[in-house]
């Protein structure tokens, strides 16, 4: 008898503005899930999203059934990250670094292994903008020891692996533990010279920048076998197991 292996991520959206003023800092989120061919059947895999210590998102299956929540109202479709980051009427200072610290729970009953996606790039007007520099949304990530970098990195994307099981209940160390806006932004300008009058139009006004955060496990089970259908990758070569 073939059975499954079910595996759940949970995604991550945040966008922040840049301008005068900044807007309240909103999170998209959205699951997805995957089924491949294994040995065993996982009916109580689950993982969770941590900010600061507070579960802004999980995604847990039991009874076969996904079981969401959130830290938004009615705990489904979308929740909040960021939105203790300034304090009231604070405005956003570039080159100051913010405690933003994102850990990961297994909030199931069996133990995983874990993968995080970290995407950084600017929007304006809802449209990704590619001529922007991801690197001025400087993140500090943590704990390199435990979380280990895929090496095809690109600007936008960096996929961490975290070192070894995950046992059922435990929290992982921080992936990420600071966020800072680069000054560099203010400095992205365009200067027009029309008789006495100069006009200066800074690259970045109106722009938000985004920070999207995917998590997703596997279980242990011929957990080689797993992270390469899941994920694409070599556990072994990069450590993970």
């Amino acid at each position: 008898m073939r059975k499954k292996i079910t595996w759940g991520m949970l995604a991550l959206a945040v966008a922040l503005l840049l301008g005068s003023t900044i807007g309240s800092t909103r999170a998209a989120l959205t699951y997805y899930s995957e089924n491949y061919v294994a040995e065993i059947t996982v009916s109580q895999i689950g993982v969770s999203l941590l900010e600061n210590g507070e579960v802004v998102s999980s995604r847990d299956y039991d009874e076969n059934e996904w079981k969401v929540s959130t830290n938004q109202e009615g705990g489904s479709g979308s929740g909040a990250l960021l939105k203790d980051l300034l304090k009231e009427g604070e405005k956003l200072a570039f080159n100051k670094r913010y405690e933003e610290r994102l850990t990961v729970k297994n909030s199931g009953t069996i133990d995983t292994y874990v993968r995080v996606r970290v995407y950084r790039y600017w929007t304006r007007d809802g449209r990704k903008l590619t001529t922007l520099s991801p690197d001025l949304i400087d993140l500090n990530f943590a704990n390199e020891d435990k979380w280990v970098k895929n090496p095809e990195q690109t600007a936008e994307c960096t996929e961490l692996f975290y070192k070894g099981i995950l046992p059922s209940g435990q929290e992982t160390e921080a992936f990420v533990d600071g966020v800072r806006i680069d000054g560099a932004v203010a400095s992205e300008a365009a200067i027009e010279t029309n008789g006495n009058v100069v006009t200066t139009t800074y690259k970045y006004d109106g722009v938000e920048f985004h920070v999207d955060v995917e998590v997703d496990a596997v279980q242990t089970h011929n957990a080689q076998e797993a992270i390469k259908s899941a994920w694409g990758v070599d556990a072994s070569g990069l450590g993970i197991l």
